[in-house]
């Protein structure tokens, strides 16, 4: 994240590392989802890729896909972050929290180009890091998520998946790093 700060999808990454959102909602979201009073940002949208190769929005294929995610002062700072450095083009761009650098809906494969350029740059530091897209940005949050205590059914809601299962069966490799950890906490009085 430090080698993308100055990259235009700088935000974007961000967003997609600090809430797991899959990257066609974050470039369907609008700022009318981004709800300060509910502190959430609602998903009922996201990019579709139509069958004659045109790009548009659409709806979430799953109902269990629109849904809140709450804010925190991070998700809080990117967001305000993407707002100063959009200024006065919002109405121009339909209102979307995130536009491509021509305007338009953000492309998976540009913000798979800037991750690849910072990888690149990263590497001619001497610092490689193993190649990786804008989808490992959802599975980092689940990841760290269930590191961190999360619960995995909240993690469910939160990524939009339909059932627990396929929620577990994603990132129960996690589970046993943390097993140690979990039972030394565990207190049972003999």
């Amino acid at each position: 994240m430090q080698e993308m700060e100055t990259d235009y999808y700088y935000e974007f990454v961000a967003l997609l590392l600090c809430t797991g959102m899959r990257s066609g909602e974050a470039a369907a979201l609008t700022w009318s989802d981004v709800d300060y009073k509910q502190n959430a940002i609602h998903i009922t949208k996201t990019v579709t890729y139509n069958e004659d190769g045109t790009i548009g929005v659409g709806s979430p294929k799953s109902e269990s896909g629109k849904r809140d995610i709450p804010l925190n002062d991070t998700i809080k700072s990117v967001l305000s972050s993407q707002r100063k450095k959009l200024g006065n083009v919002l109405p121009m761009n339909d209102n979307r929290v995130f536009v491509s650098v021509y305007g338009g809906i953000i492309h998976n494969s540009a913000v798979n180009k800037a991750i690849s350029g910072a990888l690149s740059r990263l590497r001619a530091q001497g610092k490689p890091i193993e190649h990786f897209t804008a989808h490992a940005l959802r599975d980092t949050f689940a990841t760290r998520f269930i590191e961190q205590g999360g619960n995995p059914q909240t993690l469910k809601v939160i990524l939009g998946h339909s059932s627990l299962s396929m929620t577990m069966d994603l990132y129960s490799h996690v589970l046993p790093n943390t097993k140690q950890q979990e039972m030394d906490n565990l207190r049972i009085v003999l």
